[in-house]
């Protein structure tokens, strides 16, 4: 939650930032860039140091770079430096997932692994909510910069708890495998590149980056969407988008608990929901008036919430459980990289669009998108299927 508060703070903080260094729009783009293409050069690299040296570690190297990194803001708010903290920053979110995605997959069952996803998910949701309310809130009474030094120090002092509490890895009780069975999983171990080629995986990274790219295009546009189009006050369209986080924040939740109890650890069928949800939601908006009441808006926002912002949780289960515990973090780095790849060129993309042909081309590109994702999700559910059926199951495993 608090790395999120981080990320998101530059929204918050750009009016700010934009009257202070006396920049225009493009020049506080280009900050924002910077931030995403760190994110993609470490994504890969930092996933296999978590397999490598573990998840403390790398939580403390991750959390540190983004406190060192807001700790400059708050001393250095000089335009050219930004570029410098901008991409400390991004390379300690570029790690986060990938190492607390390795950590849940120690602690946790499997027939609880979505749940607790869903739950620590919310986290981003709820910080970039907090944070819209933080910075205008503290800079009032503090300052701004005063603001981020004390997220700063509760970073810290969380990583400081982290170092002397965390766990790498819960004991094994016992050892449930006959040396036969550990035998076999030994001789059972493969490698990233083989992981990585399996098909069950390549579909489920272009699925993983088709939802990606929708929602970094909600993120950016739907405050500005109401605004122009209803000419919606900005009060009111920021609740929109507060909604939106909202919905998304309780579908991370929900469709955890949905796979984990009542599909049985099965986790592409919630997510098949969750694209469909997404499909009705954004051809819902293609088809609104000019004039649509209040109400359905809110409603709209809350369903493009739950399905643009609520898969993630349910996607990095399953991306886990395919690579395995011990490979997570190489094969979570390799697919972030894309993921966010597309985050970078989708938001671009769909403004494009609307400069063209208006908004509802861009959210027919976005219905198109998850539609391709629903069906994406029926092929990888149909190969799960056919691996389980040649593959032997070991008894007592």
């Amino acid at each position: 939650m608090i790395m999120a508060m981080f990320f998101y703070s530059w929204g918050p903080l750009a009016p700010l930032l934009k009257e202070k260094l006396l920049i225009n729009n493009s020049q506080f783009g280009l900050i924002n860039s910077t931030m995403y293409f760190a994110m993609v050069i470490v994504s890969i690299p930092s996933g296999f140091l978590t397999d490598k040296y573990g998840v403390k570690w790398l939580l403390i190297l991750s959390g540190s770079l983004m406190g060192v990194a807001f700790f400059l803001l708050s001393l250095f708010p000089f335009y050219g430096f930004l570029f410098v903290i901008s991409t400390l920053a991004g390379a300690g979110y570029g790690m986060i997932n990938q190492i607390s995605a390795k950590g849940i997959m120690y602690w946790f069952e499997p027939n609880k692994r979505a749940t607790v996803m869903g739950i620590k998910q919310t986290g981003i949701t709820i910080g970039a909510s907090l944070i819209g309310v933080y910075i205008p809130f503290f800079e009032v009474i503090m300052g701004w910069q005063k603001a981020i030094l004390l997220l700063v120090v509760i970073i810290f002092g969380i990583l400081l708890f982290s170092f002397f509490f965390y766990k790498e890895k819960p004991e094994p009780l016992n050892n449930s495998l006959s040396p036969i069975q550990q035998d076999r999983l030994k001789q059972g171990k493969v490698s990233v590149r083989s992981v990585l080629l399996r098909p069950t995986l390549i579909f489920t990274t272009a699925v993983f980056t088709l939802f990606a790219i929708c929602q970094a295009c909600l993120t950016a546009f739907l405050v500005i969407y109401v605004h122009e189009v209803f000419h919606l006050s900005m009060a009111i369209s920021g609740s929109l988008f507060t909604v939106a986080m909202v919905g998304g924040t309780i579908s991370r939740v929900l469709f955890g608990l949905i796979s984990d109890r009542l599909f049985r650890g099965d986790r592409v069928a919630p997510l098949a929901l969750v694209a469909l949800i997404g499909v009705l939601s954004t051809v819902s908006v293609v088809f609104l008036n000019d004039k649509p009441p209040l109400w359905l808006l809110y409603i709209i926002s809350t369903f493009l919430g739950v399905a643009l912002m609520g898969w993630n949780s349910l996607a990095i289960v399953l991306v886990a459980e395919i690579a395995g515990t011990e490979l997570i973090g190489s094969v979570m780095g390799v697919l972030f990289a894309i993921a966010w790849g597309g985050m970078v060129i989708g938001p671009p993309i769909f403004g494009a669009l609307v400069d063209l042909n208006g908004y509802k081309s861009g959210w027919l590109m976005l219905s198109i998108l998850l539609g391709i994702s629903f069906s994406g999700l029926t092929i990888i559910r149909k190969l799960k299927i056919s691996v389980k059926k040649r593959s032997p199951v070991l008894k007592g495993n």
